[in-house]
């Protein structure tokens, strides 16, 4: 099994703060704007916000190393327009099979942490 890296374990620790407040944020907004605006609008102003969070952090405090803000900004637009629509079709397809809304949030969450990091290491904010 190869060696993880200081540096790798810290840069991972930030990412996932940055994940940590983009959950909270979207998380908030969706749980407590759902029945006003429905699931579609709170997901996005939900997630129109978490996003906003997550890029500044992740592009002046996890990846700092890449200076090339035009093309990293992009790549995140597109990675997140894929994201908004898994993220939609994932809340929608839990709920059909009953799971809460608050709880969806968190499976979804867990799938994203994992397919973020390799879409934003690898390609969004690649050295």
């Amino acid at each position: 099994m190869p060696k993880v890296s200081k540096k790798s374990l810290v840069q991972f620790a930030k990412y996932s703060a940055g994940g940590f407040a983009y959950f909270w944020v979207a998380w908030l907004v969706i749980t407590f704007g759902e029945q006003y605006i429905g699931l579609w609008w709170a997901n996005i102003i939900g997630n129109g916000a978490g996003i906003t969070v997550n890029y500044l952090i992740q592009k002046y405090w996890t990846f700092t190393a890449n200076k090339k803000s035009r093309p990293q900004l992009y790549r995140y637009i597109i990675i997140t327009i894929v994201n908004l629509v898994l993220s939609y079709l994932i809340l929608r397809i839990l709920q059909d099979f009953d799971i809460p809304l608050w709880f969806a949030q968190f499976i979804s969450a867990g799938f994203f942490s994992f397919w973020n990091w390799g879409w934003y290491k690898y390609w969004v904010f690649k050295v």
